[in-house]
């Protein structure tokens, strides 16, 4: 137990590995703790840090909708200027990058928000997956301790489900079919990796999955 370390001294909290990005995961375990005071399901109070954790992301998050809207409606004209300039690779940059500029698109625009946003996940994904909180502790029905793995496999599947439909509505900055065949085949391999894992974690990505999906929608609609 953290709280127990600390009270102990002589540094035995940095027992607790939380990685890297510990200076973020010791306020998200005290956020999700707090949450518990009131809400005495762990497995609530997961659901309720991941969305406080997307609405103060959320400026990153649109940033990043955006601009790969605007990269996705550039992508016929980028195109035909490849085809055209094939031969001519410094006229087809500068044709490229004035398309660009005209549009108003960043093809890093839709990455770097992304980047800015991995070392929370890091963090949480440490803070779930050693937190000694949700040792024994159950959410709903068949989940009876959310730091083992779910014995049926049924939020490692449900994830998978909503990060294809995330990728399915999600503006792609490629024409190529490879490439897009690759990027529906991670939520696969994403989700095979996480079916032996806590579901403390697999229900964390399936809640920032579908609150991630809100946001989407609010982001194309409004």
């Amino acid at each position: 137990n953290y709280d127990d370390l600390i009270a102990l001294e002589d540094n035995l909290n940095l027992s607790v590995d939380f990685g890297l990005f510990g200076i973020l995961a010791v306020p998200l375990l005290r956020g999700m703790q707090f949450i518990y005071r009131f809400i005495p399901n762990y497995g609530i109070a997961i659901i309720i840090l991941t969305l406080l954790i997307r609405i103060l992301l959320y400026p990153l998050q649109h940033k990043s909708f955006k601009s790969m809207k605007k990269m996705q409606a550039v992508q016929p004209e980028l195109n035909t200027i490849k085809q055209k300039y094939k031969d001519d690779p410094k006229r087809m940059q500068q044709e490229t990058m004035a398309l660009f500029k005209r549009a108003g698109a960043n093809p890093l625009g839709g990455c770097l928000p992304l980047l800015l946003q991995m070392p929370v996940f890091f963090a949480i994904f440490k803070v779930l997956g050693n937190a000694v909180e949700l040792v024994n502790a159950p959410f709903f029905w068949w989940i009876k301790d959310l730091s083992i793995k779910d014995p049926y496999y049924v939020l490692p599947v449900l994830m998978c489900i909503s990060m294809v439909v995330q990728q399915k509505v999600t503006p792609t900055p490629t024409a190529d079919p490879m490439q897009k065949k690759m990027m529906m085949i991670m939520p696969l391999v994403f989700g095979f990796i996480m079916k032996d894992l806590p579901s403390g974690l697999s229900l964390y990505i399936l809640a920032s999955t579908l609150f991630g999906l809100v946001q989407q929608y609010l982001v194309y609609k409004l």
